[in-house]
């Protein structure tokens, strides 16, 4: 591994709390479209802290599914930076809007930053959630749950189901 590579790898691993051992995923996030369009990925995270920027208490965000970087998970390129496309966040949100449970998402890919899944895009798009007692005395609960989209924007179609155990704070 280069040393970029690595710097990024532990990048990765302190934004996600170093969770990846607990952690545990079963599913992929697919987007079908152009060559440009066209990944597959299964999240490597999750994270119940807001990209926001807001305090826990005053952020909406319910949890964030993580990817490292495509370029990092292909050992043939050479340069991250001449990478295909691919998934490097999912946040989660309610949609104040809807009812009760419906969620809104923003998906940031490496080649497109804040593609706005909402009813208006999505066929699909539910977010079923439980949280759970927290795994040390004094820790928060961690959440575990499935979300499940089918979505156009931004010339992709986006699909997936992915259910989670143990996103933590």
């Amino acid at each position: 591994m280069n040393i970029a590579r690595g710097a990024v790898l532990s990048l990765l691993l302190v934004a996600t709390g170093c969770q990846n051992d607990i952690f545990s995923e079963k599913g992929s996030l697919r987007s079908q479209g152009d060559w440009r369009n066209t990944w597959q990925s299964h999240p490597e995270g999750c994270k119940r802290d807001p990209f926001d920027g807001s305090p826990v208490a005053q952020s909406r965000s319910i949890a964030t599914l993580l990817w490292a970087h495509p370029g990092l998970r292909n050992s043939k390129l050479t340069n991250p930076r001449f990478s295909p496309d691919g998934p490097l966040r999912l946040e989660l949100q309610p949609d104040g809007a809807g009812q009760p449970g419906d969620v809104v998402a923003t998906l940031h890919t490496t080649q497109k930053g804040g593609i706005l899944l909402n009813k208006a895009a999505c066929s699909t798009l539910k977010l079923e959630t439980q949280e759970q007692p927290a795994d040390h005395i004094g820790g928060r609960p961690t959440l575990s749950g499935e979300v499940q989209l089918d979505c156009r924007a931004n010339g992709n179609h986006i699909t997936g189901t992915i259910k989670f155990q143990r996103c933590e704070y």
